[in-house]
């Protein structure tokens, strides 16, 4: 090492150390990133039970425009309930500007990516971006203790 920083001083040069890149400590390899507030105050929102499994399934799978695409049936399969039951779990997340079905694509819901995103940050901050327009209307707002919900 003495001599490499010797030889570097008298030719001139540059020393760097990259470490090398590995997967996270996770066993699957992957994270996912989720807005600490909302993570702690999940229940605040009085999800049902399928709407609950919904949202997380939704953060866990969605693609990189924050996107999953599926039929009701589907996602019903998926989840272990009924096609009804995730209808009315797409209408209360939709309602708490969690996630909603997206208008111009059939069989594809909408996680806000400001709830949770599964890919690179600068990932995140180009989807961000894009969607500015439509998360102006899509604010999330964190129940309070003892406030009711809709």
């Amino acid at each position: 090492m003495v001599e490499t920083l010797d030889r570097l001083s008298q030719a001139g040069g540059v020393l760097s150390f990259d470490r090398p890149k590995r997967t996270y400590g996770f066993p699957s390899g992957q994270h996912v990133n989720m807005d600490l507030d909302l993570w702690m105050n999940r229940h605040r929102f009085k999800l049902s039970p399928v709407a609950d499994r919904l949202f997380t399934f939704l953060v866990g799978t969605h693609d990189e425009e924050g996107q999953v695409q599926g039929t009701q049936t589907e996602l019903a399969v998926e989840l272990e309930c009924s096609q009804g039951a995730v209808s009315k779990a797409i209408k209360q997340l939709d309602g708490k500007n969690l996630a909603w079905r997206v208008p111009s694509v059939k069989r594809r819901v909408q996680l806000n990516p400001l709830a949770g995103y599964r890919f690179r940050s600068d990932k995140h901050l180009d989807l961000l971006y894009r969607m500015r327009d439509q998360l102006k209307d899509r604010k999330i707002d964190i129940p309070k203790p003892g406030r009711r919900t809709s």
